[in-house]
């Protein structure tokens, strides 16, 4: 697929300055697995965004570290121990931890083994919090949200964000684009996927599917995959990447154009 002249320009530039990343100095902000500020530190099995889980659409409202039961999980940012809260043993994300950062901006590591902290705790960035598990999920694996204007007491996924807002990372490559009369697939990285609205354009009408959007929507409104005018799929990850597909619902257009925006708020275009 050809790259639009903008996001040629961008990623040569990119690619002369090297890896850009979020967050503050060394030290204020760190991966939680390896407790590191270098760019993309840790492996993540499951961005945030759309997905397919077990064979179901689903829109992820966090983001999945695959590690083996045991691992420490260390805090992203400092902030207060807002609640520790323990597995019932029948429902819900098993032990799990939540950070107040300040302002409204908090992090939570779900399916914890244990926990080694206690709420009104300050922690430091990279301070360990417990012991990563497969409490309440079916796989071992820290999942962990961030989410930024949080106007109440405990966490709310309705306002949740893409973590690489946060964690130091390098910029997403160019995406493989297919068009045809009714779609458009997208081949999405999984380390570093960091788009924030997509939208199908052709005939003088457009579609957008912005995740920040879908997520105000709640749970479970946030998982049917009809948003926007917009049908979304998802295929099983495979070589890094998992395709992503953007089906025209009635009444109906032929593709030509595809803008996807990122958390950055720079924006690629790719046409046929």
């Amino acid at each position: 697929m050809r790259l639009a002249r903008s996001a040629t320009l961008a990623l040569a530039l990119a690619l002369a300055l090297g890896s850009t990343t979020c967050g503050g100095p060394d030290g204020d902000i760190v991966w939680p697995i390896s407790g590191s500020a270098k760019p993309d530190a840790d492996t993540i099995a499951a961005p945030f965004g759309p997905r397919d889980q077990s064979g179901k659409y689903d829109f992820h409202a966090g983001t999945d570290f695959p590690v083996p039961e045991g691992t420490k999980i260390h805090a992203i940012k400092a902030g207060e121990i807002e609640k520790v809260v323990d597995w019932d043993g029948k429902t819900g994300p098993g032990n799990w931890v939540l950070i107040d950062h300040g302002g409204g901006e908090k992090s939570a590591y779900l399916h914890m083994s244990k926990t080694s902290v206690k709420a009104g705790e300050f922690v430091e960035a990279g301070a360990v919090l417990g012991r990563s598990g497969s409490v309440g999920a079916n796989s071992e694996h820290l999942h962990l949200n961030y989410m930024v204007g949080v106007q109440s007491n405990g966490a709310d996924e309705a306002v949740a964000r893409n973590v690489l807002e946060l964690l130091p990372h390098g910029q997403m490559p160019p995406l493989e684009v297919t068009f045809s009369d009714t779609a458009v697939e997208l081949r999405v990285p999984i380390q570093i996927m960091t788009i924030q609205t997509i939208t199908v354009a052709g005939a003088g009408e457009s579609r957008t599917l912005d995740y920040a959007g879908v997520l105000a929507m709640g749970n479970p409104d946030r998982d049917d995959p009809s948003q926007s005018g917009l049908t979304v799929a998802v295929t099983d990850a495979d070589d890094g990447r998992f395709t992503l597909t953007l089906a025209v619902q009635a009444p109906s257009f032929i593709p030509t154009q595809v803008i996807v925006t990122d958390i950055d708020g720079e924006s690629s275009t790719y046409q046929p």
